[in-house]
């Protein structure tokens, strides 16, 4: 049985630390066999989205509450602050997996009104059943970046693997889909989830300029701290969190992609002053880099 007293946080560094990935860049990691992580007893958090595919055995597990059993044949979709309890692993069981941070989730699939369905439907489903048809496919894909992983030489070497992940989530997407009512106006989604996607909206139609929460939360009609309640409740970030990514973005987009001087990305982005913009800058990329870094150490 597991002891509650002890919770294990499971994220890119506590992976890292294991030292049993295939592949880890601090946005996206691939493991054989999540038992590995899952052999100290207690309770465990992920901090990342991870889909465990089951190859042989069973993996026995509580979340909300429930109690969750996957085989052979069955993918596991664990959710950003999603937890286990009582973990039990049959002697045969083996697994493949692939793990994704928050960041680079958001990034690789359109955060929607489909997207935070699917996702609330997970979470209360999070062992998907996959036909004959399907887990060959899967093996496919997984065949596909073992062969990337063990030649890793070339250009755009992680791009190509973010590809394939993100091909690989939208397969499961397709798979979900049937299953779950969409709904608005029908109340299948909660209010929560609802003001979160008009945030998400009104975050990308701002395209990263710096707003602070407070503006966000006087156009939906709440209070700031209930618009960060709500994103930490739903996402497991905080508005700002939020604000913040999409503005980094916008940031790597134009220093990528455009001819703009830094003084006219800055006024673009509605920073006050270009010794703000440095600090935010330096802070957020410099932040990022490190993750991936302390990752690959």
């Amino acid at each position: 049985m597991a002891n509650e007293m002890t919770e294990l946080k499971i994220d890119m560094g506590l992976i890292a630390h294991y030292g049993n990935a295939d592949y880890i860049d601090g946005d996206m990691v691939v493991l054989d066999g999540i038992d590995k992580v899952l052999q100290v007893d207690g309770t465990f958090k992920f901090d990342m989205i991870m889909m465990v595919y089951c190859t042989k055995g069973r993996i026995q597990f509580e979340t909300n509450s429930n109690a969750y059993t996957a085989k052979a044949g069955d993918v596991i979709i664990c959710l950003p602050s999603s937890t286990w309890e009582n973990v039990m692993v049959s002697p045969d069981y083996d697994s493949k997996s692939v793990g994704v941070s928050s960041k680079a989730a958001q990034a690789s699939v359109q955060v929607n009104r489909d997207y935070l369905t699917l996702l609330g439907y997970v979470s209360h489903n999070p062992v998907i059943h996959l036909n004959e048809e399907r887990q060959q496919m899967f093996l496919k894909y997984y065949a596909i970046i073992a062969h990337k992983i063990k030649n890793p030489h070339g250009f755009y070497h992680k791009e190509i693997m973010h590809c394939l992940l993100q091909s690989s989530i939208y397969e499961l997407f397709a798979i979900i889909t049937p299953y779950v009512e969409y709904s608005i106006e029908g109340g299948n989604l909660k209010q929560a989830n609802l003001l979160f996607q008009r945030f998400i909206e009104m975050l990308s139609a701002n395209n990263g300029r710096m707003q602070p929460v407070k503006k966000y939360a006087q156009e939906l009609c709440i209070t700031p701290k209930y618009l960060s309640n709500i994103t930490k409740q739903v996402t497991g970030r905080t508005a700002l969190d939020w604000i913040h990514s999409y503005t980094v973005k916008a940031i790597e987009k134009y220093l990528r992609r455009s001819n703009l001087s830094i003084k006219e990305i800055s006024e673009l982005l509605g920073f006050p002053n270009l010794s703000f913009f440095g600090k935010f800058t330096k802070s957020h990329l410099a932040c990022r880099q490190r993750n991936t870094a302390r990752s690959r150490a």
